[in-house]
């Protein structure tokens, strides 16, 4: 008896070419003269990769609806690092790292309850907003982690510590432990200098950078790049939330380099004040200007849910339309799948649960290199 071993192809739903290698016994029957062969128990198609280490990058309201949707549909033993842009410089965030110089908690706040799976009163109460004797109102959640970075030796443990007290076992990390701001050279010669003020500055971005330039990715980051599974970018706010990850020094080529599934997910609707006028093809060309040009992406996610008219006649009178999926890729990367994943209700955001999926499903099925093979 022997065994032989057939290669066999065929398309996934996305329309990725997959190998199946198929293992058979093979055994010759000397009184019929004919060989008989038998498919050997698991050596079908098979179980698609197990994923075990992902990372999301982003901020805004963006990141924590991938980092929900992701923990509802991976297996509790993958671990999931977000990184998350620490260039916020407005409302509560903005106040309390001018006063006390503390990373801005905000963005990390939302991450972390994204993930927590503690008690929903406690949630709640984190989210909570307390008046200030002067400017905005503070989320609970914010002062915690703002005095839990005074007392702690830094911000990635103060983060540490606040995941520990909501039981949140993934790991959340600021893009740099610096102090840093976002800095947009528009299209019109001016520059404007902060997160905030990017959105009002009345022209298109050009290009975005930090101050001080030299800051470094937080301890950790390349890292998890270099081993995640898959990578997510977006969605969220183009330049002041995505990009603002991206630029970090050092995290745009890990992303390049990453041997997971690259995804990019597209925004739904344009923003006022960053992406006016933005189809699909203008966001790719953003990332291409700061470091990541399609052919370094494997999946873009795009939306083809209309939203409903009398949300989007609210949204426009705000100055914002719909993405145009007007990207048109050459052979190759990236693929574009376009999907429903439109959330139902008043407002047009992604549905966690059918982006987790779909995102689970890109990664799990993603081609292995032959450098992970080996």
């Amino acid at each position: 008896m022997s065994d032989v071993v057939m290669i066999r192809e065929e398309n996934d739903r996305f329309g990725r070419v997959r190998r199946a290698r198929l293992r058979y016994a093979v055994e010759f029957d000397p009184a019929r003269g004919t060989y008989r062969s038998q498919l050997l128990p698991g050596c079908g198609l098979g179980p698609q990769r197990p994923l075990a280490r992902v990372v999301a990058l982003g901020g805004g309201t963006g990141l924590p609806v991938v980092l929900m949707g992701l923990r509802q549909h991976l297996p509790p033993s993958c671990r999931i690092t977000a990184v998350v842009t620490a260039a916020d410089d407005g409302g509560s965030s903005g106040v309390l790292r001018e006063r006390y110089g503390v990373l801005p908690p905000g963005d990390i706040r939302n991450c972390l309850m994204a993930l927590a799976g503690g008690a929903p009163e406690v949630l709640t109460a984190l989210q909570y907003r307390l008046d200030g004797s002067s400017g905005p109102e503070h989320p609970l959640g914010n002062l915690l982690l703002t005095a839990l970075s005074k007392v702690a030796a830094d911000g990635v443990a103060a983060i540490r510590l606040a995941a520990g007290l909501l039981g949140v076992e993934d790991v959340v990390l600021p893009s740099t432990t610096g102090q840093v701001h976002l800095v947009a050279d528009l299209i019109n010669g001016r520059c404007v200098r902060g997160e905030s003020a990017i959105p009002l500055s009345g022209a298109p971005v050009a290009r975005l950078r930090l101050d001080p330039p030299g800051a470094s990715p937080a301890p950790g980051i390349l890292e998890a790049l270099r081993t995640a599974d898959m990578v997510v970018l977006g969605p969220g706010s183009l330049y002041t939330s995505t990009l603002a990850t991206l630029i970090v020094p050092g995290v745009a080529p890990a992303v390049a380099a990453a041997r997971g599934a690259r995804i990019f997910i597209c925004n739904l609707m344009t923003e006022p004040g960053e992406t006016e006028g933005y189809g699909v093809a203008a966001h790719l060309e953003a990332l291409a200007a700061h470091g990541l040009p399609p052919d370094a992406l494997d999946y873009v996610v795009v939306n083809v849910t209309p939203v409903a008219p009398e949300v989007l006649t609210r949204y426009r009178a705000e100055g914002a339309e719909p993405v145009r999926a007007d990207f048109a890729p050459p052979a190759g990367s990236p693929l574009v799948i376009p999907a429903d994943v439109l959330d139902a209700g008043p407002v047009v955001r992604h549905a966690p649960d059918k982006l987790g999926s779909l995102l689970c499903e890109l990664a799990a099925g993603h081609p292995r290199s032959e450098q992970d093979e080996g």
